[in-house]
């Protein structure tokens, strides 16, 4: 099956619901400009106990490096998604330095060119979330991907995450369409920014289910 990861928890229950349907991928988020912005003590809170299978990713932009590495460090993050403008370099020395963790670089689709040009830059990712270009918003957009600049014989959909509008209604259209690896999704199973709604969830699920078996 398509792997579902949800983004911006706020509230330990949503977590715990969540979980207990199924969901593997879970995101805090740790960009202060976010109305899903988490303080670290917090994010703390809502994953110190949950189990190994879960993958806890904290996400952020165009972090401070040492402050990244304590972040990792202090919550036992399972890797990170970068949605800035991070040099390659930074996504090298996190990989030696741990070399266990995830790292999913976030890449807004604008161009064909830019997007192929970006997955070959950030080629030291393990995985890539594409998702909707609007000027001067950094993710969290709520809008689906311009598909017309994608190249999708060129690119390694096996390695990407799926990001950008996604909702129950339309995530079976958006699994035929690209074949990912992963989805992304946020406000497509809120009922407000980091409040989720299980019914959400558990229809999305469902949805997956149906396309991918």
């Amino acid at each position: 099956m398509v792997e579902i990861k949800i983004c911006g928890f706020k509230r330990k229950k949503d977590i715990v619901d969540a979980i207990s349907v199924g969901i593997k991928w879970i995101g805090l988020n740790f960009y202060e400009k976010s109305p899903r912005y988490i303080e670290l003590n917090e994010a703390k809170k809502l994953i110190e106990d949950l189990s190994n299978e879960v993958r806890k990713i904290g996400v952020f932009v165009n972090p401070d490096e040492k402050k990244l590495y304590e972040t990792v460090k202090k919550i036992k993050l399972d890797g990170i998604q970068l949605h800035g403008n991070e040099p390659f370099s930074l996504i090298d020395r996190f990989k030696k330095i741990f070399p266990e963790k995830i790292v999913i670089k976030a890449i807004r689709v604008k161009t064909k060119q830019e997007v192929l040009k970006k997955i070959k830059y950030y080629r030291m990712a393990d995985f890539f979330l594409l998702d909707s270009y609007v000027e001067k918003k950094i993710g969290g957009t709520g809008i689906l991907i311009d598909e017309s600049k994608i190249e999708k014989n060129k690119l390694p959909f096996n390695k990407i995450f799926i990001a950008g509008g996604i909702t129950p209604e339309n995530v079976k259209d958006i699994i035929k369409k690209y074949k990912p690896f992963g989805i992304d999704i946020a406000s497509g199973v809120e009922i407000a920014p980091g409040i989720k709604d299980i019914e959400k969830i558990k229809k999305l699920i469902e949805e997956v289910k149906n396309v991918t078996g």
